[in-house]
């Protein structure tokens, strides 16, 4: 029998290492979805890794235990944030921290049960006289206790994953406060519950205390509503997240349509300078001929001059072949010549081609408005606009500089750094569009001597 003590001990410590390895790849886990590159995600869950470690081998000094455990908190958030080009500091925090709080409220449940387990097996006369038994026992709690933890620990993470959907959306403050003082309360019990069992163990040792303290009830209860309140506040925070996109859409919509009344409008003034212009007609072609005739070409040149240009200027600066994407596109050269931005144009409506003129509109105003949003500040910048139609595809592609590349979101569209505003739906509209003809959108990022570009394709199959 003096092997089995030694056994215990070995298995206590497999079986602790084996949790807290584990433990700290559900960490990288939990934390992957929410960064740019996994590596940062699993060097901070290592980093978490080592600091436990330290702690549970290492007594440098008193309070080291404590330390380190601070540092497996504050090291791995810094890291992250750092491997992660610094982005979503709140956000970061805030995921440690309920990490902590999901890793930790299972173990400390299924430690309450034991307490209650092992006060009911103390009064079976077979673990009073039976050493075996008990170690038998010993073993297969600590089974079911580390086992049952990570099982729960994983469907937490599998859950919050699930509806935790905004994963690269950064954290306003009032949102970063709202979901931290839950939580971190939560976590604050921790250290509470570790000073009441060293209090215990020490009675254990001086002998005050003899038997076993019971496990408590509202302990249990309290992980129990702990771990279902954080879920719930979550699933609430993204739910509220969800309406505010509905409603940012809207506006967006709203927007578009605004933004067709208003073209609309343009093009029902022009139609009228136009009729303006063919009433007099008439009296624009005897003052031509009576010019012609006297023989002063030099006023007869300047005068079909400025009537050419005020026939231009009415039909606006942009060919396409429909009236309603010239005035579109029209617009925009107006805009980016006003911001002093190069901007070429080689579109063409595509005539014949199953499409509604307005998804057509949806596509330009908002990749346009993307673009020339992008531009503005730029030192060097230029936006140009092409189509392509082969047989019975049509292609839209839209290219500009941009100061620096973008990051590419889960959904495939890149993340914005703006608050608030429906900035962001441009690109999901023009893919949902481009969806409605069976289609798609491709965005690359190309890298070249003069700059980054940014190249938007929009496809639709008629």
């Amino acid at each position: 029998m003096d092997t089995v003590p030694v056994f215990i001990s070995i298995f206590m410590y497999s079986i602790t290492e084996i949790y807290f390895s584990a433990a700290a790849f559900l960490y990288g886990y939990w934390l992957k979805p929410f960064v740019l590159k996994k590596k940062g995600a699993f060097t901070a869950a290592f980093l978490y890794w080592g600091f436990s470690l330290m702690g549970r081998y290492i007594d440098a000094w008193e309070g080291f235990g404590r330390f380190t455990t601070v540092l497996a908190i504050v090291i791995p958030v810094i890291v992250l944030w750092i491997l992660d080009d610094k982005r979503n500091l709140k956000q970061k925090v805030f995921l440690c921290t309920v990490y902590l709080l999901i890793r930790w409220l299972p173990f400390e449940m299924f430690t309450e049960i034991g307490s209650y387990e092992k006060d009911l097996i103390m009064q079976t006369e077979l673990f009073t006289v039976n050493v075996t038994a008990i170690y038998a026992e010993l073993i297969i709690w600590e089974l079911i206790q580390f086992g049952m933890s990570l099982l729960i620990l994983y469907f937490a993470i599998r859950i919050l994953l699930k509806f935790y959907r905004k994963k690269r959306d950064d954290l306003s403050l009032n949102e970063f406060i709202m979901l931290l003082i839950p939580a971190g309360s939560m976590l604050m019990v921790r250290p509470i519950m570790y000073s009441y069992f060293l209090l215990w163990m020490e009675c254990i040792k001086n002998g005050s205390r003899t038997s076993n303290v019971p496990g408590d009830a509202f302990r249990i209860l309290f992980c129990i509503l702990s771990y279902l309140s954080i879920l719930v506040i979550i699933i609430l925070y993204q739910q509220i997240k969800e309406k505010q996109d509905e409603m940012f859409a809207g506006k967006t919509l709203e927007r578009e349509i605004l933004d067709m009344e208003r073209h609309f409008g343009q093009i029902e003034g022009m139609y009228d300078d136009m009729r303006s212009i063919r009433h007099d007609i008439g009296n624009h072609l005897s003052v031509i001929n009576a010019l012609a005739d006297n023989g002063n070409i030099t006023e007869l040149k300047q005068y079909i001059g400025e009537w050419k240009g005020n026939f231009d200027g009415i039909q606006g600066s942009v060919r396409t072949g429909n009236v309603i994407t010239d005035v579109v596109l029209s617009e925009y050269a107006e805009s980016c010549g006003k911001e002093g931005i190069p901007f070429k144009t080689d579109f063409h409506y595509p005539e014949g081609f199953e499409v509604n003129v307005f998804d057509i509109s949806v596509i330009l105003n908002n990749a346009l408005l993307n673009a020339l949003e992008a531009s503005k500040g730029l030192q060097s910048s230029g936006i140009s606009i092409m189509s392509v139609r082969r047989d019975n595809v049509f292609i839209i592609n839209v290219k500009n500089r941009i100061s620096a590349r973008v990051a590419i979101g889960e959904d495939g569209l890149p993340e914005t750094t703006k608050n608030g505003g429906s900035h962001g739906y441009g690109l999901r509209n023009i893919r949902n569009t481009a969806r409605k003809y069976k289609g798609d959108l491709e965005i690359r990022q190309e890298t070249k001597e003069d700059g980054i570009y940014f190249i938007l394709n929009v496809m639709m199959v008629e």
